[in-house]
């Protein structure tokens, strides 16, 4: 039985079918990350930093100021309580930026928010 495991029964595979068969999920949670991003870049504008609206992403890559990832890093941390990755986290291209994720609910997301503000 030990191949019991990757042999999905066919209903399963037909309720999975008809639960995916749709993008109203994609385009709910395409929306949540969207008011997300605006909410971000919003307070972090007013924080005094460039921030531009990604093309596609879930995260902000927000240029620091002076080229000083780690600086920014700390500012945000100390000023705000507020925890990115500085870019080089990521690579080369990433030095420079630090990345907003735009992953916790919203309602941390605006507990953020205001201490930016």
């Amino acid at each position: 039985r030990k191949h019991a495991g990757f042999m999905t029964p066919g209903p399963v595979q037909a309720a999975g079918a008809v639960a995916w068969a749709d993008d109203d999920h994609v385009a709910e949670q395409r929306g949540r990350y969207r008011q997300r991003l605006d909410l971000l870049a919003e307070a972090l504008t007013s924080f005094g930093l460039d921030v531009s609206p990604p093309g596609g992403a879930f995260y902000l890559w927000v240029p620091a100021p002076d080229g000083d990832a780690w600086a920014l890093t700390g500012r945000l941390a100390t000023g705000a309580g507020v925890l990115v990755s500085p870019g080089e986290f990521y690579g080369d291209a990433g030095a420079g930026h630090v990345r907003v994720a735009a992953v916790a609910p919203t309602d941390r997301i605006r507990v953020l928010v205001d201490r930016l503000r």
